[in-house]
């Protein structure tokens, strides 16, 4: 037997965690007066089992992405952002990485709303509430993993793009891979996007559209910062994924040839 003092030597903890482990019940203890005594074999039992490696955590496995998005669905339009979060959170737990999510489980159930909102089965007030709670979800699942930046992105919509969710994605993929990401949101008028693009020194603009009549907007919008600053502009539509977005930006870091789609 050996008393508390002894035992957190031994297993190379502070005498306060040690007495937690007692009195949680982790660490098995017999209390004499005003101290307690650990078993040798006890004591060796328990420093065995702090030092086994840790498994990693159990990987989801999605065979099917359909299921995942019609459950999303009916808790975007049902209001129900708990349950939305939890269905969210068991597969960002299970490993799926934030750009999968977006593409697989959140940008589908986002169009589906949308499609049903079209034929008058959902309100403008249920999508509206269906976007901030996806916008919300979103935020929970970036990362912004250690590293050297590739750049400095720019992020966001020209005048008259009103979706947000598609520019919040953009800017989720890229701060995934490691870009210093400036999101600006909506509706930025030209003249203060080309004013912060300077400022920045920005090398990747990027400009989200969900409405196909605003693309030649955008394109008009990425010319205009294209010819006044050393930026790339990648304007992105309808149904342009994600990945093809991190390809084209890796190129315009490692000095590939300009383009205006992205």
């Amino acid at each position: 037997m050996v008393d508390l003092q002894t035992a957190a030597t031994r297993l190379g903890v502070h005498y306060q965690t040690a007495y937690r482990w007692v009195r949680e019940g982790s660490l098995r203890a017999v209390k004499h007066g005003s101290s307690y005594e650990i078993d040798d074999a006890d004591l060796e039992t328990f420093r065995a089992q702090r030092e086994a490696p840790t498994p990693p955590p159990k990987r989801a496995n999605v065979r099917s992405w359909d299921h995942h998005v019609a459950r999303l669905y009916e808790h975007l339009v049902a209001g129900d952002e708990l349950a939305a979060r939890a269905a969210v959170d068991r597969l960002r737990e299970g490993g799926i990485d934030p750009l999968t999510l977006c593409e697989e489980l959140f940008a589908p159930a986002l169009r589906r709303v949308g499609d049903e909102w079209a034929r008058g089965a959902v309100s403008v007030a249920v999508e509206h509430r269906a976007s901030a709670i996806c916008d919300r979800l979103l935020a929970r699942v970036a990362v912004h993993p250690r590293g050297r930046p590739r750049g400095v992105a720019v992020v966001a919509t020209s005048v008259g793009e009103e979706h947000a969710i598609p520019a919040c994605m953009a800017a989720l993929a890229l701060r995934h891979d490691r870009w210093q990401v400036h999101h600006l949101g909506t509706q930025v008028p030209t003249p203060d996007l080309l004013d912060l693009v300077r400022a920045l020194d920005a090398d990747v603009v990027v400009i989200a559209n969900t409405n196909p009549s605003a693309i030649a907007s955008s394109d008009t919008v990425a010319s205009v910062v294209r010819a006044s600053t050393k930026a790339e502009v990648l304007v992105g539509g309808p149904g342009e994924s994600l990945r093809s977005l991190i390809e084209l930006a890796r190129s315009v870091s490692a000095g590939g040839v300009r383009t205006s789609r992205g």
